[in-house]
């Protein structure tokens, strides 16, 4: 008998080949519109062998409904809407897209710190006001070029060393900041150098966070951390909108504590703090990292990829809860 796999969103054909014929998939056949509502998701579980999500909250009461339930794919790096623990608890596992992620989200990292340093995004907006080309100021109001300046990451994982290729591509310096010790040549092939998280606030002209989000980690950019800062820097935030303190991050902007931000990810998701929107220093994009046609079909050929693996008894490299997996002994067959 086939294996059933259940995929909460519409994908592309050669997304589903991934699985092979001996593999039934199911998913919403409406062309990129297509998506599974959760009461849906609860009549087909039952089923299924393994379920793979966007994005929706998948609990304690998803799960039980999932009885045969092998592995939960997450296309995404993140995991926070899945029930890990839990899963685990069950014998289920719980399989991401890590390294699929890395490079669209660093060329998002790039494109709006650089949209931001230019003000890329207000001139558009001018120009499009004033439908006509406009002389402005040379000097107080002018852009911030990248070259020669100083780009700070707060956590060096793959996303942020690969922020650092870019950042080192247009002649900028890199320090950092990481929980774990960094090899050599994690350093010297772009020239990073690891500093304290306080002199890196205090040195960096762009500031980026490229960390998992953890209770620990809530508000790690905050008012003080801010009040470090450069009055000339801007603070680049693509990772999870709860690393920032947003409200704390408005009085930074108005007291022109800093001089400017861009934003993919945000506190109170989907809803933006107001006053950013009317803040023309600021680059606001609606958590688009992965949002191009190449990512999205490698990140779920990484997570189906893992999936099929795991259906086949054996042991992807993409499994994001097997340190609960091992903890509780169990795996469901």
């Amino acid at each position: 008998m086939k294996k059933k796999v259940l995929i909460s969103f519409w994908i592309p054909p050669e997304v589903e080949n991934v699985l092979g014929d001996e593999i039934e998939v199911m998913y919403p056949r409406e062309a990129v519109t297509g998506v599974y509502i959760r009461d849906e998701l609860k009549k087909l579980l039952p089923e299924m062998d393994a379920v793979t999500l966007a994005t929706e909250k998948f609990d304690k009461e998803m799960i039980d409904l999932g009885v045969k339930l092998k592995a939960i794919g997450r296309n995404g790096v993140g995991c926070d809407s899945v029930d890990c623990e839990y899963a685990a608890r069950q014998g289920i596992a719980v399989i991401n897209s890590p390294t699929a992620v890395t490079q669209p989200t660093a060329e998002l990292t790039i494109g709006i710190m650089l949209a931001a340093a230019r003000r890329l995004t207000f001139l558009d907006r001018k120009l499009r006001q004033d439908r006509k080309c406009i002389s402005l100021p040379s000097y107080e109001t002018a852009s911030t070029s990248l070259f020669g300046k100083t780009l700070g990451i707060i956590g060096y994982g793959r996303i942020g060393k690969a922020v650092a290729v870019k950042a080192n591509g247009l002649g900028m310096r890199i320090i950092y900041t990481d929980l774990l010790p960094m090899p050599p040549e994690a350093e010297v092939f772009v020239g990073a150098r690891s500093v304290g998280r306080e002199e890196l606030l205090r040195t960096a002209d762009f500031v980026t966070v490229h960390c998992p989000y953890f209770p620990a980690n809530h508000h790690l950019i905050d008012e003080k951390a801010l009040s470090m800062m450069k009055p000339t820097a801007y603070l680049i935030n693509a990772s999870r909108g709860k690393m920032v303190d947003e409200a704390a991050l408005v009085r930074a902007l108005q007291a022109k504590t800093i001089k400017g931000a861009a934003l993919d990810v945000y506190e109170m998701e989907p809803e933006v703090h107001p006053e950013l929107l009317d803040m023309d220093n600021v680059v606001l994009v609606p958590h688009v990292g992965t949002w191009s046609y190449d990512a999205r079909v490698a990140m779920m050929h990484e997570t189906l990829t893992g999936v099929r693996s795991y259906l086949d008894g054996k042991t992807p490299f993409n499994i994001f809860n097997k340190d609960d997996l091992d903890k509780y002994g169990k795996k469901r067959v």
